[in-house]
């Protein structure tokens, strides 16, 4: 009778075991796509207020001008 050795790692690798790794997987997946998410909307935030102070410089700068050639 011919016995066959099964590994204990092939016993673990249930189906129940690998959806466990997927949503492990996902779960790490979504967390660094939400990290990113949130760079993101800083940059963004920065740009945005960067944009606002160049604007109020160039109004100011404007204004300035107007006055000295008036």
């Amino acid at each position: 009778m011919k016995t066959e050795k099964i590994s204990v790692s092939s016993l673990n690798d249930t189906l129940e075991e690998q959806l466990r790794r997927m949503l492990v997987q996902a779960t790490n997946e979504c967390r660094v796509l939400q990290q990113e998410i949130e760079v993101l909307k800083k940059l963004v935030n920065d740009e945005q207020e960067q944009k606002y102070r160049a604007y109020v410089r160039i109004a100011d700068l404007t204004s300035e001008l107007g006055k000295l050639k008036s």
